[in-house]
């Protein structure tokens, strides 16, 4: 019988977090669907990107980050494309943030983007990288 080492420990506390995070930012927004993409939609009115193509990313969004965060709660070969997904996605809204100039949230989803890789990592490290 194999102990368990702090890595998977610490494996395991990222993929609960990541996963229920990213989860419920879906699950959240759903039920409220149409007002989320008002609201969110109006603050990119002053930036290049048209209202369409906001709007289309804005009633996809909550989708991607619900099937990411249960990709990463299932783990194993899923857990990893749910991270990378995961990943994909706050760096597309890091465009858009930084596109409104808006520098403090550009800094949460930076610490986003740095969770995602470590967690990818970690992976990788700790031999659970399968295909």
């Amino acid at each position: 019988m194999s102990s368990i080492t702090a890595n998977q420990l610490a494996q395991l506390v990222m993929r609960i977090g990541l996963g229920i995070n990213m989860l419920m930012h879906g699950l959240v927004r759903l039920p409220k669907l149409s007002a989320f993409v008002d609201k969110m939609a109006a603050g990119f009115a002053d930036t290049v990107l048209p209202d369409v193509v906001t709007r289309a990313f804005l009633y996809g969004l909550p989708l991607v980050e619900l099937a990411s965060g249960v990709l990463i709660l299932l783990g194993g070969s899923l857990g990893k494309w749910g991270y990378f997904i995961g990943g994909l996605t706050v760096g597309a809204l890091l465009f858009g943030t930084t596109l409104k100039e808006d520098w403090a949230t550009a800094g949460s989803q930076l610490v986003y983007i740095i969770a995602f890789y470590l967690a990818l990592r970690g992976l990788e490290s700790s031999g659970r990288s399968r295909r």
